[in-house]
Order: C-alpha cells, then sequence, then structure tokens
C-alpha cells in the first residue's frame, strides 16, 4: 500500500498498531515497512525499494492461480416447493457488497441494478411467492431459519424462482459510520454457518409497511420503442424518418463530439453511474428527496421488462443528455443558462440559472436535475475527494451530464501546447472509462475513421424518441434477440 502524505485525522496504521502492542513505544509505519523488506530484498534494497514505489506492486508476488471446478449442489433438506419451506438464498448487496462499503453515501444512494431501490435491502420474493401471501412491495415480511428470524420490505421482483426468497448483506449494522447504521435488516443475523449461501426457512407476512425510495418511477419517458433488437433474420434497423425542423443546423467546423451506447454489452452494474457521481461532484440528497423523485444523478440507467412474468426478458438502457443538436431546452431557457457549444455540447451555465426548471419540462428524455436544497456542506475529509475541475453546484440551479466537458478541454490545452488537432481516444468521459463491458464510445463525429463514427453509420443505430426530431448526439446501437423474431420495441 502507497502511504499517505499525512494521516487525515490523529490515527495510527495497522502495523504501527501491532507494533505498539508487540512492545514497540512509538513505532514508525514507514520503517515497519522497510525493514520487512530489507530482508526481502537483500543486498539491492535501495534498488527494488525505489522500483516498487514506483511500479506501485511488488514483481513475481502475484497469487498463484488455483484451478476450481464448479458443480451444482445439493439443496439441503426440506426445500421441496410443496411444502411450507421456502428456499432462502443470501447475496450481497450490489451496492454497497457486504456492508464494508456502507458508510459511503454515493453508494447508498445508487440506484440497484434490478430494483432501483436506495437507501434500503428488500426482501426480494418471487411473484408466486407474493401471490400466495398477497404481497404488494413495502408490506413487511419475517423470514425465519431455524428459529432465528428478521423483518423487512417485500419486493416482487419477475423471473425469480417461485419458492425462493433472496436476503441481501450489508445492512442492519449499528456501527461503521454515520450513514452505515440504522437502515435495513441484517441477514447475518439468520444465515447459517452451512450452507453459506441458501438455507431452508419460512416467511409469513408481518404487520405493517416500510416506504422504499426507487428511482424507477422517476424521470419517465414517453414512447414505446426506448429498447430496440435488432436478429439475424433482421439485423438492420429500418431507416427513420428524420422530422423537417424550422430551426437552422449548428456549424461545427472541427469537432463534433457524440456518443454511442451499445445495448447488447450494458450490463447494468452501474460503474458508469459511480464513475460519473465522482468526476462531477454529483451531490446526495437522501432518501426522503429520493422517494419524492429529487435525485440527482446525472446518469440513470432504466430497466425494462418484457414478457410472462415468471420469466421474463430484461433490458437495461444507461439514459445522459442526449445533447441535441434541436435541443428543447435551449429554446425554452428564459435566461439563456443553457446554451449550444460550436463542439456541440449542451452545456449549463450556473450563474445565469433562475431556477424555472423550463428546461427540465421541455426535456422529452427527462435528464436534467433541480439543486432544491444546498448540500455543499463538507467536512475538511470530503472538500479532498472532490473534483477540483468541476463546480460543486448551490441551490436553485439546474445541473446534468456535461461529456466531462473538462476532460475534453484539457484534451484541447495539451493539444494547442503541442500545434496539433487531439487524437482519437484521447479524450474518454468518466462512464466511458468505468465501463467494464466497453458499452460506451465517445469521440469526434466530424472524424470518418473515429470509432464513433462508424458506430453511427452501424444498422443497429438508432436515437431515442427520434420521432420528435431532437437530433442527439447520444445514441444506441440495438440488442441481438438470439430467437430470430425480428425487431421490435420494448
Amino acid at each position: 500500500m502507497q502511504p499517505l502524505v499525512a494521516p487525515l485525522y490523529s490515527t495510527r496504521s495497522t502495523a504501527e498498531i501491532l507494533a505498539m502492542l508487540s512492545g514497540t513505544g512509538d513505532p514508525s509505519g514507514e520503517e515497519l515497512v522497510r525493514a520487512t523488506w530489507r530482508d526481502a530484498f537483500g543486498d539491492a534494497f535501495d534498488a527494488r525499494w525505489r522500483q516498487a514505489l514506483h511500479d506501485g506492486f511488488i514483481a513475481d508476488t502475484q497469487v498463484p492461480t488455483v484451478s476450481v471446478t464448479a458443480g451444482s449442489p445439493e439443496l439441503p433438506p426440506g426445500t421441496d416447493s410443496a411444502n411450507d419451506n421456502v428456499e432462502v438464498v443470501f447475496q450481497p448487496d450490489p451496492c454497497v457488497w457486504d456492508g464494508r462499503f456502507a458508510n459511503i453515501a454515493w453508494l447508498q444512494e445508487l440506484p440497484k441494478p434490478l430494483t432501483k431501490i436506495t437507501w434500503d435491502c428488500p426482501v426480494s420474493v418471487s411473484p408466486h411467492l407474493a401471490d400466495r401471501l398477497r404481497l404488494a412491495n413495502g408490506d413487511l415480511v419475517e423470514v425465519s431459519i431455524a428459529g432465528r428470524s428478521v423483518v423487512g420490505p417485500a419486493w416482487i421482483m419477475p423471473g425469480q424462482a417461485p419458492n425462493t426468497v433472496a436476503l441481501f448483506f450489508g445492512y442492519g449494522r449499528s456501527a461503521g459510520g454515520r450513514i452505515a447504521c440504522n437502515l435495513g435488516y441484517s441477514a447475518f443475523a439468520v444465515r447459517p454457518v452451512e450452507p453459506l449461501a441458501f438455507a431452508p426457512g419460512d416467511i409469513r407476512r408481518a404487520s405493517g409497511t416500510r416506504a422504499l425510495a426507487t428511482t424507477q418511477s422517476h424521470h419517465r419517458m414517453e414512447g414505446f420503442d426506448f429498447v430496440r433488437e435488432v436478429s439475424a433474420e433482421h439485423p438492420t434497423l429500418p431507416p427513420a424518418k428524420e422530422p423537417v425542423s424550422l430551426y437552422p443546423d449548428w456549424r461545427s467546423p472541427d469537432y463534433a463530439w457524440g456518443m454511442v451506447i451499445d445495448l447488447d454489452r450494458c450490463i447494468g452494474c452501474n460503474a458508469c453511474v459511480t464513475a460519473c457521481n465522482v468526476e462531477n461532484n454529483v451531490l446526495v440528497v437522501g432518501k426522503e428527496q429520493v422517494a419524492m423523485g429529487r435525485d440527482m444523478l446525472w446518469l440513470r440507467i432504466d430497466r425494462y421488462y418484457e414478457g410472462d412474468i415468471e420469466n421474463p426478458r430484461s433490458f437495461f438502457q444507461p439514459v445522459p443528455c442526449m445533447h441535441c443538436e434541436k435541443a428543447p431546452c435551449e429554446m425554452g431557457c428564459p435566461v439563456h443558462a443553457t446554451v449550444h457549444s460550436p463542439e456541440g455540447v449542451n452545456q449549463m451555465v450556473y450563474n445565469r440559472c433562475i431556477g424555472t426548471r423550463t428546461c427540465s419540462s421541455y426535456c422529452p428524455y427527462k435528464v436534467r436535475r433541480f439543486n432544491w436544497f444546498d448540500y455543499r456542506r463538507f467536512d475538511e475529509p470530503e472538500k479532498a475527494a472532490h473534483n477540483p475541475d468541476v463546480t460543486v453546484r448551490s441551490r436553485g440551479v439546474m445541473e446534468k451530464c456535461t461529456y466531462c466537458i473538462q476532460r475534453i478541454e484539457a484534451a484541447h490545452a495539451a493539444a494547442d501546447k503541442e500545434g496539433r488537432r487531439i487524437k482519437e481516444g484521447e479524450v474518454m468521459t468518466a462512464c466511458q472509462q468505468a465501463c467494464p463491458a466497453s458499452a460506451i464510445t465517445f469521440g469526434n463525429i466530424k472524424d470518418a475513421e473515429a470509432a464513433v463514427t462508424k458506430l453511427r453509420r452501424s444498422g443497429r443505430n438508432y436515437a431515442l424518441l427520434d420521432h420528435l426530431g431532437t437530433r442527439p448526439r447520444t445514441t444506441y446501437l440495438a440488442r441481438w434477440r438470439d430467437d430470430a423474431k425480428g425487431e421490435k420495441g420494448s
């Protein structure tokens, strides 16, 4: 581990505490580490120490590869769906994992990929169980295993196995930070020693309900073809008919930035959302405000289902600002606070915005966020986490995705110093950089050889709500459908 320049608080490292317990009066963490590696490096200590600090790792110290053969686990006795028992499955929470990240507010407010719930953990039940127990989302249920039980709000999960209940780790904490405590139930309280992943149990309806803050119904769009599909039989989408516009085209002499999102690659993991939050200093508003529809996420991932509720097909669609060529928000702002840059980026001038929210009402994609309160009260360690290249917005202004304009301008500055154009791939947005599936491509669409330009020429490329004539710079690649049923909307 690389050491800090200075501790944030009056603290001791793990190595220093262990040395103190072993009898050393006032140990130095650096000297303890150097002493350990001095024996390992031998006579070449100075050179290898400097090399390790430079590289960030020590060569040839990786853990050996282990081959594992996975088999199908046998269910424990008593999990037959014919009786009253259910199979209780234990899962780490998709945002805070087993609780180690529970004190990070960004992750608490991150909508979970399938439920879109924030600041809580549900008891996931199948549609079959919900029908049998007459449950609705938010109804409290009690799950019992071997005489121990937990109570939590139910959430009906399409596609979940009929006689299965899922409990999630990471919540029900009484220590670990102000943010982590007093949220949800503790699945560890009922988890048996063996097996660790599942156990037979019982579920019954408890009295009461708990309101869950979910973002799935927020920022709804109009239309029916959000996620489109192609197949081997119909590998391209029908050509879109672009509506006639009364507004003149914008001129982009050198650069015109655009983005393509491949829906066939998107796995809905939220990595792009977390990267956007950190890069752009997106503020946390809390469970109460999220429940009112006031979340501040600049990038959302919409989730859709299609087909039978017991066995549906699921879809994910990331939706940032579309950066429209014919942007309704720019036409509607009464103070010219949202403007079109020469390179096609839809920009927000924060100190012009007077909070009418006209731009939000005009936006068909619902990607603009309004600061209802001033959340800029930070402790010193929190201030150090902010990106200094991005303004922390105040109350009463609208904000949204900017295509990471700070990165574009940094690339411009570097290219200008060297007297050249910005190179292909030199600008990466935060969401693009974080995506583990490489589903997001960004670049200059004026460059005919750029990756983003080639994708826009694909037969799978389409614009969201293209019938409105907004001409978005962000477009999508349709998903592949394997059953050869052809192109359809969802």
